[in-house]
């Protein structure tokens, strides 16, 4: 039986030609592989020559599989993926990094875990082992088992280093079916003590409930009759979803439940705080490629959008 040297193209023609099929452009392939298109084109020949086939064909500025380069494409990938399996089967494992992440209840359950799920989603293979940790006092989200913490309204930090995640915004939401009874028209933001105000008790001072939205809205002796008060931003939504009242929607926090249609925006009114939420990380974790890429993927995450960070 002849070795499989001889019953094989050369593997990097094989190499060349998965990146090639993937990209459908040879010079995006060559970018790729760090050498030139002529490079790639020379390999792709060759091994057109090897196999007595064509494998690709121009299509516009790029290129395209022929059927026998289609054939092809599928079993080397399929070949090339047992190889990484045994490569990584006999390979020493990576160390897992451990990673505590804080953020309030609200963020935690709104924003953190979507995000880290869909990281781990598109990151399978990522070493990093993750203990999330929820507070809603702010001196609990820098303890000194904290290394990425989110943070609201956050002043500068020694150990740590801070970057924008994104600026507050607020706005009444409602469900369909309570706007259904009570009207989408809001001629103004007077306009609301006819609705049922569902609040939000201030644990940290800093926090906006209704009282601070009417008085950043010029109505500084507004006193709004609350139905009721949650003590958790997340009930809160959630008895608003059940058309128990009208709610202070916090932009990004309560995206998602807008664009499934679970909540609706309560006229065009909202209050941009000037306020931020902070992505913060301990500067002795800077510079581990994998903490950050886990901070990127935060940074661009968007629960809105089908293209993540990365894909």
């Amino acid at each position: 039986m002849k070795s499989f040297r001889h019953r094989l193209p050369p593997l990097y023609s094989l190499l060349v030609f998965e990146a090639a099929a993937r990209q459908q452009n040879f010079s995006r392939a060559a970018r790729e592989l760090h050498v030139s298109q002529a490079a790639v084109s020379q390999q792709v020949r060759a091994l057109e020559a090897y196999l007595e086939t064509a494998l690709f064909r121009r299509a516009g500025r790029g290129v395209a599989l022929t059927r026998q380069g289609e054939q092809l494409q599928e079993r080397v990938n399929a070949a090339l993926s047992y190889l990484v399996d045994a490569v990584q089967t006999v390979s020493a494992p990576q160390a897992t990094l451990d990673l505590s992440l804080a953020a309030n209840t609200a963020v935690s359950h709104l924003w953190l875990s979507p995000a880290m799920h869909a990281f781990w989603r598109r990151h399978p293979a990522a070493s990093i082992h993750c203990r999330l940790v929820t507070s809603d006092h702010s001196s609990d989200l820098v303890a000194d088992d904290i290394d990425i913490a989110i943070l609201y309204d956050s002043p500068p930090r020694q150990d740590w280093v801070l970057v924008p995640l994104f600026e507050e915004c607020l706005f009444p939401v409602a469900a369909p079916a309570y706007l259904d009874r009570h009207g989408r028209d809001l001629a103004g933001p007077e306009a609301l003590f006819e609705h049922r105000l569902l609040d939000f008790e201030r644990i940290e001072p800093n926090w906006v409930n209704w009282g601070r939205w009417f008085a950043a809205m010029g109505m500084e002796e507004a006193v709004p009759v609350r139905e009721a008060v949650f003590n958790s931003y997340s009930l809160l939504l959630d008895a608003a979803e059940h058309g128990q009242g009208v709610a202070l929607g916090t932009r990004h926090l309560v995206d998602a439940r807008l664009a499934a249609g679970t909540l609706e925006r309560l006229g065009q009114h909202q209050v941009s705080t000037g306020c931020h939420y902070w992505l913060a990380c301990r500067r002795h974790r800077q510079g581990d490629p994998e903490v950050e890429r886990f901070t990127a993927w935060l940074l661009g995450w968007n629960p809105l959008s089908a293209k993540r960070p990365g894909s």
